[in-house]
């Protein structure tokens, strides 16, 4: 299934995320192989449904998601049920309804990954600073050289004064190759949103 068709799938199973951004960042991540995602905010699971689709097939995809947490996070247990229907035959996927920021849930992720580096981490949980910060510290020592960090909402949001994603991403931003999603229309009269960061990573 080609990237757009699987942006617009996302966006239909209520991933909010423009296609127009969307899109080539999955074209981008389809040309990688892909055997480890963690998924940090993943709210309705369109976004899940992608990985997914384009993971190795044998892959480990792991959400982390906080119910009741900043920035309408969580999902239900019978949401998570299906959820595991996006799978392939031989993922593996793992669903931690617990605090991103607690040091404790990064253990168990390091539990569940057993010594494995992760591929492509995809940011878009807590967007305050202080919590988007908390995440990139805490889990971007452990993806691999190379691999891929993916930020959502870079673009500063007048609306949503709390979103300060844009203000990490413009200052982390300038030590690490990346590149950047942007299409600044407004197809849902939310004024400026969106904007998706992707960062080659590469660690001390």
């Amino acid at each position: 299934m080609n990237a757009r068709r699987l942006a617009k799938i996302a966006v239909k199973k209520r991933a909010i995320q423009k296609v127009s951004e969307f899109s080539p960042l999955v074209s981008l991540l389809k040309r990688r192989k892909l055997k480890t995602i963690v998924e940090i905010g993943t709210a309705k699971g369109g976004t899940f449904y992608v990985w997914c689709k384009i993971a190795e097939p044998y892959a480990t995809i792991v959400s982390i998601d906080l119910p009741g947490g900043p920035f309408g996070g969580g999902y239900t247990i019978k949401e998570i049920k299906k959820f595991k229907k996006y799978k392939r035959k031989n993922q593996r996927l793992y669903f931690l309804r617990k605090d991103s920021q607690d040091s404790a849930t990064k253990e168990e992720l390091i539990k569940i990954l057993k010594g494995r580096k992760i591929d492509f981490l995809f940011i878009d949980g807590d967007h305050r600073f202080s919590g988007v910060k908390k995440d990139w510290r805490l889990y971007s020592p452990l993806v691999k050289n190379n691999g891929l960090i993916v930020f959502h909402d870079i673009l500063p949001h007048p609306k949503v004064p709390k979103c300060k994603v844009d203000k990490l991403w413009n200052k982390i931003k300038i030590d690490y190759k990346h590149i950047e999603f942007i299409d600044r229309y407004d197809d849902c009269g939310w004024g400026q949103w969106g904007g998706i960061g992707v960062i080659y990573y590469v660690g001390e």
